[in-house]
Order: C-alpha cells, then sequence, then structure tokens
C-alpha cells in the first residue's frame, strides 16, 4: 500500500477533528472562529484525494 493514501487519510482525519473541536469550542465561547471552516475543508480535500489515489492503485 502507497504511504500517500495513509498519510492523506491521516492528515485528513486530524484536520477534521481540530477543526470541529475549534468550532465547537468557539460556539461556547461565543466567538467568531473562519478559519475552522477552512481547516475542515482542507481536511475533507485531503481525504477525498487519498480515496481517489487508493483508486487508482486498482
Amino acid at each position: 500500500m502507497e504511504i500517500g493514501i495513509i498519510l492523506g487519510l491521516i492528515l485528513g482525519a486530524l484536520l477534521l477533528i481540530i477543526g470541529i473541536v475549534s468550532l465547537l469550542v468557539c460556539k461556547l465561547k461565543s466567538i467568531e472562529n473562519k478559519w475552522a471552516w477552512w481547516v475542515i475543508l482542507f481536511g475533507c480535500c485531503a481525504i477525498i484525494t487519498a480515496i481517489v489515489n487508493s483508486f487508482a492503485l486498482l
């Protein structure tokens, strides 16, 4: 298995977790947080890219 697929999935999952946790914390503190949405978007893109790359190896 290629290391890029594993790394992409791990990185995407970490970015999603960081983004969601920061959104929840900012909601509790009533602070506006724009960068968390970008982190969630990059996490989704990393996961989608890893999935597409895994299909390329089939």
